[in-house]
């Protein structure tokens, strides 16, 4: 199968790239799709699956935050994605088949993070399930998941871990049931699955991955 990742040169983004060694994978950077700079000449190979790990907060943590800041939130977590789609999803729709993954939160069913950023991860989970329904008639399964918190090279865990050993510690202590960090390996299965032929039940669907982390019901 051929899989576009975006968001491909760190994090969770970099594990599944390396995780898809069976398929054809086309990992997408920032440098190669900016989502705040989007051109229309950008390339896009035509693929069967697309995982959708670009996102982030940031670091715009003021609640009151401007329309612009707004705007760049949305484009890093929704915008460029829907962009992609906009240009892929036709085809997968005439091949009757294909497979969207987008990276959601615990914080698009809770706040628990920033204003801005439990603001554009609750639109794309709102996205996932909408678009979850139009596509379903057509074989094309546009799914979520919304990890809790989990380590992985270069993320707000990790970074977490380096600059306040202990705010990690009490964060593991006070939110976390099992009382360890969750990391990248333990959610690259569930992404597997849900790029497979097995998933075509899971359109329109946000998997909650987040080890009883999350205190909503949905």
């Amino acid at each position: 199968m051929r899989v576009l990742v975006t968001g491909a040169s760190r994090g969770l983004g970099a594990v599944v790239v390396e995780s898809l060694k069976e398929h054809t994978v086309f990992p997408s950077t920032r440098a190669e799709i900016d989502f705040l700079n989007l051109k229309p000449d950008d390339f896009i190979p035509e693929v069967e699956a697309v995982i959708h790990c670009a996102g982030g907060g940031m670091g715009l943590r003021d609640p009151l935050l401007s329309p612009s800041d707004f705007h760049k939130l949305f484009m890093v977590n929704l915008g460029g994605a829907a962009w992609i789609n906009k240009i892929l999803i036709p085809g997968m729709k005439s091949r009757q088949w294909g497979r969207i993954v987008h990276v959601c939160s615990i914080a698009s069913g809770e706040a628990v993070g920033s204003v801005g950023y439990n603001t554009v991860k609750a639109a794309l989970g709102a996205y996932v399930r909408s678009l979850g329904r139009e596509m379903a008639p057509y074989g094309v399964v546009v799914s979520g998941i919304s990890p809790g918190a989990f380590q992985c090279p270069g993320n707000a865990m990790e970074r977490l871990l380096d600059s306040s050993p202990k705010a990690y510690a009490e964060f593991m202590e006070k939110r976390l049931p099992r009382g360890i960090m969750g990391h990248a390996g333990e959610i690259v299965p569930l992404i597997k699955f849900l790029i497979s032929e097995e998933a075509s039940m899971m359109g329109g669907c946000v998997v909650p991955i987040d080890a009883g982390e999350g205190q909503y019901y949905g």
